[in-house]
């Protein structure tokens, strides 16, 4: 089973990703914001796009070059070439804003819509600055994603917010951020933070996505209700005993491509974990490990483990479904018979790294260019010999 990503998406992301172990840099991202759904509601569909010849077309007003109805509940624009917010006067029932991939610079515009605004997507901008939604106390999702924007500032009036990313902006501070009680999901990943701080109020809190920063320390307050979480791609190289009892509810915990050394014993107390990723570090040992009875997902490849009884303890996991183990030493020690060795040890399982073990091997006669194609499920082609008609 793969992630449904998100992660890190987050960071820097939501589209989904590569599961681990398909290649360097796989992670998990973030979910996408959630929706509004209305049945008045304008879209990018309604405005013109680039001409045939694909020449971008100039510069596109609200409200001028794009018709509006003040009726509108949602208004979504993608690429259309929006440079400025504005035109929206009259606008008493608009819930959801998104100008995605479009060129704004300032957040203005949005005087009369603090009643009734509850989502504002500005991902992909140009905006260097979180200003003028002081009055957008109704607000619930809030996306900044893949601007330019240095600092949280100015949210501390928005007590209704459950949704905020900030992903990709040049972000190095966590602030600001201490009157959200209610906020669910926190993505803050690809910034420049370096440490984990200003979050002890949120303690609503269930998603936090801090992949692709500068984190050196494994540290986190007490957040009873979170329940995932990423620190992927950091330069964390020691395990912090603490963050298992300070977020006993942790579902799902990203850690890979960071610096650690084999878990601590202390990982036991989270007893409702069901995804662990460690892939990309130095771990060498798993016995930690074996003490966690909900853990369904383990991505451990690409790490230290030298042999099969390194493992032989996660034979104790009576809920282990996924296990990713490519590329460590062991892999190569046992040569061809990895796949085989490792499910006879874990018949449990139901995937190895990329392959289902319900896999079945066929062959494929390409009698014509006199080959012989050995070929597995999902179209991994596993083996190609000559032979004579």
């Amino acid at each position: 089973m793969g992630p449904a990503e998100s992660g890190e998406a987050g960071e820097g992301i939501p589209p989904p990703t590569s599961a681990p172990g398909t290649g360097v840099g796989a992670e998990v991202q973030r979910p996408t914001t959630s929706p509004i759904k209305s049945e008045n509601a304008r879209k990018c569909s309604d405005v013109s796009s680039p001409d045939e010849e694909g020449n971008s077309l100039h510069a596109q007003r609200l409200g001028i070059d794009i018709p509006l109805d003040s009726n509108d509940e949602e208004l979504l624009f993608q690429a259309a070439r929006i440079f400025k917010i504005e035109n929206l006067s009259g606008f008493k029932n608009l819930k959801k804003l998104a100008l995605i991939a479009n060129e704004v610079t300032v957040i203005e515009g949005l005087e009369e819509q603090g009643p009734s605004l509850e989502q504002l997507e500005l991902y992909q901008n140009h905006i260097r600055r979180i200003d003028n939604i002081q009055h957008l106390t109704n607000l619930r999702v809030l996306d900044l994603s893949f601007n330019n924007i240095r600092r949280i500032e100015h949210l501390e009036t928005l007590v209704n917010l459950r949704e905020l990313f900030l992903s990709s902006n040049k972000i190095s501070k966590i602030e600001g951020l201490s009157t959200l009680k209610e906020l669910r999901t926190l993505e803050l990943g690809s910034n420049r933070i370096r440490d984990v701080e200003g979050i002890e109020n949120l303690t609503n809190l269930n998603e936090l996505w801090l992949g692709r920063n500068k984190i050196t320390r494994m540290e986190l307050p007490c957040l009873p209700q979170l329940a995932r979480v990423s620190l992927q791609s950091n330069r964390i190289e020691e395990w912090n005993p603490a963050l298992f009892g300070n977020c006993p509810k942790l579902c799902e915990l990203y850690l890979s491509h960071n610096n650690l050394p084999s878990p601590p014993s202390e990982i036991r107390q989270l007893v409702e974990l069901m995804v662990l990723d460690l892939c990309c570090n130095r771990i060498d040992s798993v016995e930690a490990l074996a003490s966690l009875p909900q853990l369904q997902d383990l991505w451990l490849n690409d790490n230290s483990l030298a042999s099969l009884d390194k493992i032989r303890c996660l034979q104790q996991l009576p809920s282990l479904d996924t296990l990713y183990l490519e590329r460590n030493p062991l892999q190569a020690s046992l040569g061809p018979g990895y796949r085989q060795a490792v499910t006879d040890l874990l018949p449990r399982i139901s995937q190895l790294d990329a392959l289902s073990i319900n896999s079945t091997v066929h062959i494929v006669q390409h009698r014509k260019d006199g080959e012989v194609v050995f070929g597995g499920a999902e179209g991994f082609v596993l083996q190609t010999v000559a032979f004579t008609p």
